[in-house]
């Protein structure tokens, strides 16, 4: 597996880099600088007067998790938050006119012992295809806080391309969309299906860390964990993803060997230029038509809903 660091690559060639299984890393995007600035200051809010990175020295799980479920939706869905997100994906060369992008999401990764379900989820060893992601996919990561070793996530330096026993057919995005609602509420047991690899042991695992500032960029086949937190120190991080409709309309992009599970992403990307979705008739014939009565997207409304239901 290669790393690439601020590679002289633009729209195409960086896409199909990442089709390809290297991972980018681009660290003079300013717009990611003042993403973290943005974040760290609402963060710093949120918990004061305590420090983000400790806060979970003072603050229990389930008041934690009340806090957080009630602040990220509204992060996510504020315009600042996705201006910004627009500007790193413009400031990295991306075409506006054919990129589409999904809200950014709030990651955060408390110490063992702390809380680990529901909004603060940690993940197994996993690809996002097995999460119903279209393999146009492009993950985007980026660090609000410094991020080591123990309490980061790790690739596996052979898996990209080989398949691996997994319960991807345990997911279904719609029905997933339709537990989200009681995300937030998950404090001691995790209730959305959360599809992993089975008995899995990489034989050789690649972390990276990128400073805050900087953006690491990797396609949505690859396989990945979150390392359990030993550190002693919360971590936050942002990520969101992003779709070429010419590579979508194409049939382009990374290989998915293994995954079962069904349903589509798809519906929740959005052109950066103009807010505008994806083509239904595209999706279908390329998908196949959803089932009836079930939750395509899950909107700000359903977020809202969901973080009135924890404050209540």
């Amino acid at each position: 597996m290669t790393v690439m660091v601020d590679p002289d690559l633009q729209d195409d060639a960086l896409r199909q880099a990442l089709y390809d299984g290297k991972l980018i890393v681009l660290t003079r995007l300013q717009a990611v600088s003042d993403l973290v600035d943005y974040t760290r200051e609402q963060l710093v809010d949120l918990f004061a007067p305590f420090e983000p990175e400790h806060a979970h020295e003072h603050i229990e799980p389930a008041e934690m998790a009340k806090l957080l479920g009630e602040w990220k939706p509204r992060w996510i869905h504020a315009e600042r938050s996705k201006q910004l997100v627009c500007d790193i994906i413009a400031q990295a060369g991306l075409p506006v006119e054919f990129t589409h992008y999904d809200v950014p999401r709030p990651r955060t990764s408390f110490p063992v012992g702390h809380l680990t379900t529901g909004v603060a989820a940690a993940f197994p060893w996993h690809r996002d295809s097995w999460y119903s992601a279209p393999v146009q996919q492009l993950n985007w990561w980026l660090p609000v806080f410094p991020v080591r070793e123990d309490n980061s996530m790790a690739f596996d330096l052979n898996g990209f391309g080989r398949a691996v026993p997994n319960t991807s057919d345990t997911f279904d995005y719609y029905r997933n969309n339709t537990q989200r609602l009681t995300a937030a509420q998950n404090v001691t047991k995790e209730e959305q299906a959360r599809p992993g690899a089975i008995d899995h042991k990489a034989a050789q695992e690649l972390i990276v860390l990128p400073s805050p500032g900087s953006v690491l960029l990797f396609a949505g086949a690859q396989l990945h964990t979150s390392i359990p937190n030993t550190s002693g120190l919360a971590r936050y991080s942002i990520d969101f993803r992003t779709v070429d409709a010419r590579d979508l309309v194409a049939r382009r992009g990374a290989p998915v060997v293994d995954a079962a599970c069904t349903g589509t992403a798809i519906r929740d990307f959005v052109n950066i230029s103009d807010g505008s979705i994806f083509n239904e008739a595209t999706v279908t014939a390329i998908y196949g038509p959803p089932p009836d009565d079930v939750m395509l997207v899950f909107t700000a409304a359903e977020a809202e809903r969901s973080a009135e239901a924890v404050s209540s």
